[in-house]
């Protein structure tokens, strides 16, 4: 009959639509939902102070350190070795409390490692080719070392409680099909990289000599900006 042929084009134009990778997109962006966005840009903010710091390791330790690759390798061991015991404290502490409240202590402790990183004898003093050495306030190399490593590990310690907190937060809508969570989580977190590597190279093209702090206070920021998205939305991250 006529509506029986009505019926099944309906059905036939929802099964070509549902088809269609565009109508997944969009139903997917129309599901996200406010606690989705905050962890989003959490992973995004994480992803960029951490490229930022890591991926400029090498050419930031030569030129003021006058570092090897050996050394540079080294600390990127120490990096991954410490990051074992620190996940495994991430795991017994989420025993005991909230991912909301983990992730912002992890938070805290990674501006506490930027802001040992943070160079403030650059902004009025510039004249020498590597660092001010004779100045206590400068940024020596082991406070380098002992900056990046509480860097990284609170970084990446506070990534696995934000991931943890996103499958819970996440719509049951985002949890099938393509343009589900995962794939925008990996999306945000690889924008996030490619983001800190192209602005590593643009600070590198304005001045080498003060690249460390040129790459620290914007990564510090994005830091404390996030310290202060989960603390004014701390409410609706409860899970």
């Amino acid at each position: 009959t006529e509506d029986d042929k009505l019926t099944n084009s309906g059905a036939t134009s929802k099964i070509s639509a549902s088809c269609n990778p565009s109508y997944h997109c969009c139903s997917c962006m129309s599901h996200i939902t406010k606690p989705v966005v905050i962890c989003m840009t959490l992973i995004f903010a994480q992803r960029f102070a951490l490229e930022s710091i890591v991926g400029s390791t090498s050419i930031i330790t030569k030129n003021r350190y006058g570092w090897r690759i050996k050394n540079v390798g080294t600390l990127h061991l120490v990096n991954g070795l410490i990051v074992i015991p620190v996940s495994l404290l991430s795991g017994y502490l989420s025993t005991f409390y909230e991912d909301r409240f983990m992730a912002l202590c992890f938070l805290v402790i990674a501006l506490g490692g930027m802001t040992i990183l943070f160079d403030p004898t650059d902004l009025v003093n510039q004249e020498n080719y590597s660092y001010n050495s004779d100045d206590l306030l400068s940024t020596n190399s082991v406070e380098y070392i002992i900056g990046s490593l509480i860097s990284f590990s609170g970084i990446e310690a506070c990534e696995s409680f934000v991931a943890s907190l996103i499958s819970k937060v996440i719509p049951s809508a985002l949890a099938q099909g393509t343009f589900n969570a995962g794939l925008l989580e990996t999306l945000v977190g690889t924008g996030g990289r490619a983001t800190g590597d192209v602005f590593i190279t643009l600070m590198g093209l304005r001045s080498i000599r003060g690249l460390l702090n040129l790459l620290i206070i914007p990564g510090a920021v994005l830091i404390g900006t996030s310290v202060l998205l989960v603390l004014a939305n701390y409410e609706i991250l409860a899970v």
